[in-house]
């Protein structure tokens, strides 16, 4: 059955979503496996052909191989510089545009050919140059029709599917991420949003930070045995790794749980550290304080108050906790709406967006507006799981790219011309001079001092 693809490329987490086209109707968008779950984290990592896997099987390689893996690439786009990679320099364009087809190939294979279309929801921060860069980036590896979204209209687009939304109606979507914060004010069209106003975006609060703040409640109970931990050790490197996801996993169960067991495995102990929900809220409270100021803030940009609101979208996994929508409620004087699936809504967005490119009748909706639009040429290429071949895999080779060499200088070849040619006429005035007041000169000799300077 034919279907589009929605792929929401998070800085730390990946999401896909797919809506199947059923005769001329299309049916409502489900979120696809990516691995063991829908949620992969956004990871790369370059083995010995040259070529990349991503997600977990790439994140599993970081206790052994961390030079050939890299995190973080979406908030390079557009840096001068490139990132290295094992002994290579690649610029960030490309680690997104492989992050975008390992997902594409991974959807593929699981439903048996190549999606019709693909939509991207990605930062609300890049702009046309840095969609531009990744456009690029994709057609270099065979991909193209790939619509660009920014993540809050696909989040609002969303929500626009389960929830109606009136023409012009305004509507805040706030989004805790892995790695920061965004908030972003939009106005309903009849094609779809608009942005009304500057994206805020902030580095705090993020998710990290509040694994951190469970991180550091753990140190608090094991600090001397976690500062006597020889991370040279693989097996006490990995004990940590463990340690660090153990954290993340309470911090997800602690937004539905009263309380949750971390296993704590370290060098001479195993045991368990309890964490009651009221003792993660305390801990968690200053990062999420934040949230409901900064929503405000964005509103205030786009000359709106908070009272012009009818809606506030809440996305992101961290949209679960209880303590963060009860201080949204509070601030803005309506409670916010989040999604049983907050961490999977701008991929779900993200293939209505897909959907909207294909429909006869939206041909001058919001995604066009927003994006550049490509012709996509599905792969062939199977999905394979390359964990155990990488894992006994030697390092990939250092591959020597040959220095660029700048350009000729012509205008300083143009400077040298005229100083050879100013020296030269001062010999040759010299030369009259000498042989006006001294005739006995030489002026073989001044003719041939000149003709050395001219060569």
């Amino acid at each position: 059955m034919p279907y589009v693809l929605g792929i929401h490329l998070g800085a730390t987490a990946t999401t896909a979503a797919i809506a199947r086209r059923d005769g001329s109707r299309w049916v409502a968008a489900a979120p696809v496996p990516l691995a063991a779950g829908p949620v992969v984290p956004t990871v790369l990592c370059k083995v010995q052909d040259g070529s990349f896997v991503a997600g977990e099987a790439a994140a599993r390689q970081e206790l052994t191989h961390h030079e050939w893996v890299v995190r973080g690439f979406t908030g390079r786009l557009g840096d001068d510089l490139p990132l290295l990679v094992g002994s290579e320099f690649i610029p960030a364009q490309r680690l997104v545009a492989t992050m975008i087809e390992w997902v594409a190939d991974a959807v593929a294979h699981r439903q048996g050919h190549p999606a019709e279309h693909i939509a991207v929801a990605h930062s609300a921060s890049w702009g046309p140059h840095r969609t531009h860069l990744v456009h690029q980036a994709l057609a270099q590896l065979g991909l193209s029709d790939v619509t660009m979204v920014p993540e809050p209209v696909a989040v609002a687009l969303d929500y626009a599917a389960k929830q109606r939304v009136e023409e012009h109606e305004p509507i805040v979507v706030g989004n805790v991420g892995g790695s920061g914060f965004d908030a972003t004010v939009l106005r309903r069209r009849r094609q779809g949003f608009e942005l009304v106003g500057p994206p805020l975006d902030a580095d705090h609060p993020s998710g990290q930070d509040l694994d951190d703040e469970i991180f550091a409640a753990v140190r608090a109970e094991f600090g001397d045995r976690l500062d006597a931990m020889d991370l040279s050790d693989f097996n006490q490197r990995a004990a940590l790794a463990h340690l660090r996801a153990e954290c993340v996993r309470a911090k997800e169960a602690l937004s539905h749980q009263p309380g949750v067991q971390l296993r704590v495995e370290l060098p001479g102990i195993r045991t368990e550290f309890a964490l009651s929900r009221s003792r993660y809220e305390q801990l968690a409270r200053p990062h999420l304080e934040r949230v409901p100021e900064l929503i405000v803030q964005a509103v205030q940009s786009a000359t709106l108050s908070p009272d012009d609101l009818d809606v506030v979208v809440l996305a992101g996994g961290t949209a679960r906790t209880p303590l963060l929508k009860q201080l949204v409620g509070e601030r803005l004087q309506k409670p916010p709406l989040v999604d049983v699936a907050p961490e999977l809504a701008a991929a779900s967005g993200a293939s209505l967006a897909a959907v909207q490119v294909l429909s006869t009748d939206t041909d001058q909706g919001s995604v066009a507006e927003t994006s550049v639009l490509m012709r996509i040429e599905g792969s062939d290429d199977s999905f394979e799981d390359f964990d155990e071949e990488l894992a006994a895999a030697p390092r990939p080779p250092i591959d020597v790219e040959p220095m660029p060499l700048d350009p000729p200088d012509e205008d300083r070849a143009r400077r040298m011309k005229i100083i050879k040619l100013s020296v030269a006429a001062v010999l040759i005035i010299g030369g009259l001079l000498l042989t006006y007041f001294w005739p006995n000169a030489s002026v073989g000799g001044v003719l041939s001092a000149i003709q050395h300077m001219r060569s």
